[in-house]
């Protein structure tokens, strides 16, 4: 989802990254704490505390949010569906699923697990923020009940009936279960999302424009986030309903023209490269199996004498990614999405490459099924040395 994350490392064996963005939360929720809600209820305590306690109770409340979506993780693969990643971000954090639930009740548990760990979270910070009030210093105990009723209030608002929130993914297994068609159920949730984004836009306009109050324009955030996170669930299940049964083997291109690395960069141009017509090529080892990519835009960057002195395998791209022919398409797309003219899906079978996906194969593809006709293995096919 997001091309700029950082790695967190795996719980659980799932890995973790958080975006950028969440460095603005935490700046913003220690700015909040340290210059507004700690002074106006603990005065008399140097700035250096209320910093310090700021930016640990922004950090607890990161850690929280992971915790939401590991939970979504954890119950997911209690019903057989594996988890790619999961991404913090300025706005929450989302758990990639690697497939849909198998069920209407599958869907509604796993949905429903993330909002009841913040409630969960929430109440133990609430009644420890109680405890504390008598027993510990009191950035402590005003900390712990910030932590309480944010993580509450995230619990309700994620629990608002509009894909992509949680209690978007609550009304799709409920009208999944009353209809029995899965289809129908995503495109309620989505509408229901899209109306959602649009009432809290609205909303936080208002605020900002009628009472003067900057907090609108987090709603006006949010509200455009649900819009377009909407509209993206909604082009995702229509591209995976249009190619969920197909397979690597019936899209990728067969026996594609590669680019051997022992050769020189300009030795490959002339003999492979400008009689071939192609813009991206797959650079294959002396035994046959897959290095890398390489493109004519790659190439353009070199002078002319590195080009005769460089070898393809000093300059090619490691793989995008590498599948088999047998692998659905579906499964391998959203970690492998090569870009036109840059990128390749390369295609092995006993690590020897048989074929590439390009952009322009995927786009053929998504046409295709858009007009109710499945793609056909190629027959004809293009080699080089």
């Amino acid at each position: 989802m997001f091309r700029t994350t950082v790695p967190l490392g795996r719980f659980a064996g799932i890995p973790v990254g958080a975006h950028w963005s969440v460095l603005v939360v935490i700046g913003l929720i220690s700015y909040l704490l340290a210059s507004v809600v700690l002074p106006v209820n603990a005065s008399g305590i140097p700035a250096t505390w209320y910093w310090l306690t700021g930016v640990l109770i922004a950090m607890c409340f990161v850690a929280s949010l992971l915790a939401h979506e590991l939970a979504h993780a954890a119950t997911a693969r209690r019903y057989g569906v594996g988890v790619k990643r999961i991404t913090l971000w300025m706005l929450g954090g989302t758990a990639e699923l690697e497939a849909e639930p198998p069920s209407p009740k599958a869907d509604l548990v796993i949905a429903s697990t993330g909002p009841a760990i913040s409630l969960a979270i929430g109440g133990a910070c609430w009644g420890g923020a109680i405890v504390a009030a008598n027993w510990l210093p009191p950035l402590v105990a005003i900390g712990l009940l910030w932590l309480g009723v944010t993580n509450v209030v995230l619990a309700a608002f994620n629990m608002l009936p509009g894909a992509p929130l949680d209690g978007g993914r609550v009304l799709r297994a409920a009208v999944w279960k009353r209809t029995g068609d899965r289809r129908r159920a995503r495109t309620v949730a989505v509408r229901a999302g899209q109306l959602l984004g649009i009432a809290l836009a609205l909303t936080g306009v208002a605020e900002a424009l009628l009472l003067g109050r900057l907090a609108g324009l987090w709603l006006v955030l949010i509200g455009w986030f649900l819009l377009a996170a909407a509209g993206a669930e909604r082009a995702g299940g229509i591209v995976r309903d249009q190619l969920g049964d197909i397979r690597i083997g019936a899209v990728m291109s067969p026996a594609p023209v590669s680019a051997p690395g022992w050769l020189t960069v300009q030795a490959f141009l002339d003999r492979i490269a400008v009689p071939a017509r192609r813009r991206v090529f797959p650079v294959l080892s002396f035994g046959g199996s897959p290095v890398g990519t390489v493109s004519l835009m790659d190439l353009a960057k070199l002078s002319p004498q590195e080009r005769m002195n460089t070898r393809i395998s000093a300059v090619c791209r490691p793989a995008k990614a590498v599948a088999h022919s047998d692998d659905l398409l579906i499964d391998v797309l959203p970690s492998a999405l090569p870009r036109n003219g840059q990128d390749l899906l390369l295609i092995t079978d006993g690590g020897i490459l048989v074929g590439v996906i390009s952009a322009e194969d995927l786009t053929r593809t998504v046409e295709l099924a858009a007009l109710g006709h499945r793609p056909n293995a190629a027959r004809e096919s293009f080699s080089g040395l």
